[in-house]
């Protein structure tokens, strides 16, 4: 069962942990700090050697925001590509899912099939997935007006 105590306790515990091994960790590098810096300014004078701990320090970060940079363009790029890929996908498929609605109207009152090419329009630019079905049901009653009409000539 669940007991919201336990958990909280177990909660507190794994924090308290967690909180002292930071803790340790900060106190050690300062002291590691302490000791490269020492180290380094017995070793390069008391101007170069900390010039060039600050350099070694610095660099990490300079070489994370130089790779984020390039990332985050290139990343950029892939997703202009790929907006662009899309776009054009849409645009060819609403293209040809008008071109079969006029089609299907081929034949009938330019009032209805000027009606059918606006409403198309309009359903390609904010419901391009409703234009794939409009097409559909339009595009079968324009052959089965077709096949009807056959039908009757045949007669």
């Amino acid at each position: 069962m669940f007991n919201l105590s336990e958990q909280l306790a177990e909660l507190r515990a794994t924090l308290i942990a967690v909180v002292l091994m930071v803790a340790a960790a900060i106190i050690g590098l300062a002291w590691a700090s302490i000791g490269l810096f020492n180290a380094v300014q017995i070793w390069l004078g008391p101007i170069w050697g900390p010039v060039a701990l600050g350099g070694a320090m610095i660099l990490p970060l300079i070489l994370y925001l130089l790779v984020k940079h390039v990332g985050k363009k290139r990343r950029d790029e892939q997703q202009a590509l790929l907006k662009a890929q899309t776009q054009a996908a849409y645009a060819q498929s609403s293209i040809v899912h008008i071109q079969r609605i006029l089609d299907a109207l081929k034949g009938r009152s330019p009032v209805l099939a000027s009606a059918a090419a606006v409403i198309a329009g309009l359903l390609a630019s904010r419901f391009p997935s409703l234009l794939a079905i409009v097409s559909e049901l339009v595009s079968a009653w324009g052959e089965d007006n077709r096949r009807r009409a056959a039908e009757r000539d045949d007669d």
